[in-house]
Formats: structure tokens, sequence, C-alpha cells
């Protein structure tokens, strides 16, 4: 899958398909330090906007920012492009096709990732930013992130350093400004987007809400259920690129198995697992529970409730009107205490849920599943998942019809 320097200068066509009447021949790139994965071509509209008819390439540079790694659901399309160093990425910058194309640039602009803005500033490229994902936050949450470092002196001299350099290079015009900041929720659009323009657009799972909601197709899940929104904790990549430490994972699903068997009794139900995109498991992980992957919207949709750790897809329990309980173990408690476990608790404030060290819990009568709190939900819904201006359009169809008029 990897191209070497000398193949990335050979001629080697984007992904093109015929195009429809009246479509344009924009060529989008999508930059990232992720793999291309069947959960990516959906959510990032790659797969929507070669269908209608838009030249796309998928510049994986992994090796440029992050620890190699693979994940569940990778693709191997023609589109792809795996650039092994900084000298690679500039062969491909400077080549004629992609000086008009725009760059959605699926990387985090912060201190330790700013040598690529900057080389994409220095060849005047046309960036393009998705801002999305924004979750609740404590008003001292900064300032506790930091003091968090403190006991660390390099760690934290180096974090003040790499956050002063991302604000002074966007002060000195040294970094562009994105052309599009394409913006979810108005938490994040009273924000500063570092953009020539703003647009509001919905979360993807939002979209995917909405969808379900209009589908009612036929349940994935017979009987009573509720479902768990998995993170594949143990295993997650992010967990090495983020300086957390890892998880026991013997430990770690015999916690969640005991519990999930002392609900399973209590309520008559079953506990079926909302698999993470880039989670492999198998029969005896869950002890033999259903296990689905990338369909969540619908998995939630048809529950009776919730289990979550820190995942976005919580979105899902807020748009469905689902109760949630918010679970952790003692050793997420021991290893993430400034960090999981303090959002996770943030997260139950706004939404007002409970949250439970699972570890910690004896019998079913201490596990309290509470009524949903509407006003809670929905100001959830508006601050971070979608706008008045957007719910009622697909993303998908507002990023086509944005590109178009660029």
């Amino acid at each position: 899958m990897a191209l070497m320097l000398a193949a990335v200068a050979r001629e080697c066509p984007s992904a093109q398909f015929p195009r429809r009447p009246g479509s344009m021949s924009r060529k989008i790139i999508y930059v990232c330090f992720g793999r291309v994965t069947d959960k990516m071509a959906r959510d990032w509209y790659i797969d929507y906007l070669i269908e209608k008819g838009l030249t796309v390439e998928y510049w994986d540079v992994v090796s440029l920012l992050r620890e190699e790694h693979s994940e569940r659901g990778e693709l191997n399309p023609d589109y792809l492009r795996v650039l092994r160093s900084f000298e690679e990425l500039e062969v491909m910058l400077r080549r004629p096709e992609n000086r008009d194309a725009f760059y959605v640039m699926l990387i985090t602009y912060v201190g330790r990732f700013t040598r690529i803005f900057r080389l994409f500033s220095k060849h005047e490229c046309r960036m393009l930013n998705f801002a999305w994902g924004a979750l609740p936050r404590d008003p001292a949450y900064k300032w506790r992130k930091i003091a968090a470092w403190l006991p660390k002196p390099y760690l934290c001299a180096k974090e003040i350093f790499n956050r002063s350099r991302a604000v002074a290079l966007r002060r000195l015009k040294l970094v562009k400004p994105f052309e599009i900041a394409f913006v979810a929720g108005e938490a994040l659009m009273s924000g500063n987007n570092y953009a020539t323009k703003v647009v509001p657009i919905n979360y993807f799972d939002y979209d995917h809400y909405v969808k379900a909601k209009a589908d009612g197709g036929q349940r994935l899940v017979s009987g009573r259920y509720a479902v768990f929104l998995d993170i594949n904790l143990p295993y997650h990549s992010d967990l090495a690129l983020l300086g957390y430490s890892p998880i026991d994972p013997v430990g770690y699903y015999r916690s969640l198995n005991w519990f999930f068997g002392l609900l399973e009794q209590e309520h008559g139900i079953k506990v079926v697992i909302a698999a993470h995109p880039r989670a492999e498991y198998d029969s005896t992980t869950f002890e033999g529970r259903q296990t689905i992957r990338l369909v969540t919207a619908e998995l939630v949709r048809d529950a009776e409730f919730v289990l979550s750790h820190t995942s976005t897809a919580m979105s899902y329990a807020v748009l469905n009107a689902k109760p949630l309980i918010f679970i952790y173990t003692a050793e997420m408690a021991s290893a993430y205490k400034q960090k999981f476990i303090r959002e996770m608790r943030i997260y139950a404030d706004c939404l007002d849920v409970p949250v439970y060290n699972i570890d910690a819990i004896s019998g079913p009568n201490e596990v309290e599943l509470r009524q949903v709190n509407p006003k809670c939900y929905e100001r959830y819904k508006y601050n971070f998942l979608t706008s008045r201006q957007s719910e009622g359009m697909p993303t998908e169809e507002i990023v086509f019809r944005e590109l178009a008029a660029t």
C-alpha cells in the first residue's frame, strides 16, 4: 500500500468517474493522519463526492505525524496515496494537477502538527476544515488540563511551547486561514474558526440519526435490549498518540461483562455491543453478546437505554431521547482521572444522567435509570450536533453545494 518517492513522482491517475451532466470537475484531496476505512469513506463524504463526479484523492500522512498502525475496515482504493516523508508530500503539492485542488485537512491544528500546515500554506493551498465533534467543557477544564502536566516539568514545558507556537504561527500569518470551515453546532459556531467562510453543517451522527429514523426499517435485534457504545479502549490506536497509558484488557472486559449481566438480570433485557469501527472481537470478548459494527444509529433507535464511556456516539442517545448511563472501571479511574473520568462527569452533568464506577457496584439497586431531561437533551442537540440553519439538509448536500459554488 505504501508509495515510495519514485512511485509518487510517476503519473498516477486520481479516482475519476464519468461525469453527470452539469457536474463539476473539482478535485478534492483529503489529508489525514489516519487510515482510509469504510467508516471514513462514509462519514467524510468521500463515497458521495465520487458519486457526484468529483475527482478525489486521500493522502495518508500517518508516517509524518504519528506511529504506524493498522485499523479495522482499512481500504486500498485507487484514490489512496500513502506518503512517507515531507519530501514526498512536497512533490505532490507541486504537481500541476493539484494546484487548484481543495485540501480537506483531517489533522488537528496543534503545535506538534504545525509543520504540515506551514507547508500547505507555503504552497498557497486551499485548505478546508470540518469543525465538529465538540463536547461539553467545564469552564476551568483548560487550566486543569495544563495543571495536570505540572508534575512533569519536561512534558509541561513541551506542551506550553507547542500551544504557544500554534497560536503565534497564525497571528504571524505563517499559516493560512481555511478557505471554508464547515461547522457543526452553536458551541463551535460561536468560536474562532480561523476561516474565510464559515458554513453551518450537521455532525455526521445527526445525519445518520435522520436516515435511520426515516428508514424505520426492520430491527437489527429482536426483543428488548440496551446498547453499549464501545470505544475499543484497551486497543485504541489513539491512546499512544495522546500519551495515555493502556488498560489491561482482561480486567476491563471482565468488569464490563459482570455489569452487563447485572443489568440483564435486573431489567429482563440483553445488552448488545455497538462495536467501535476499529475493533475486532471474537465471541468470547463480550461472553457471546451480540456485537455489531457501523449501525450504531439503528441500534440506539430501537434500544431501551444506552451505556457509554466518553464516546461522541452518545449523541444517538440524545437524538433518540433514550436514557443514558455513563460507566467506567476502577482501573480507568486510576489511569484517566484527569482526562476521561473528569470529562465523563462533565457530560453527565450536562445531560442530567448518572455516572458509575461499575467496580464499586455490588447490586442492581445501586444503578439508577433516570428519565430523560428534555431541556438538557435539546440544548445538547443544538450546541454540538446541528443548528437551526442546517438541520433540514443533509451535510453531504451542503458540502457539495459549497464546493460547487467556490
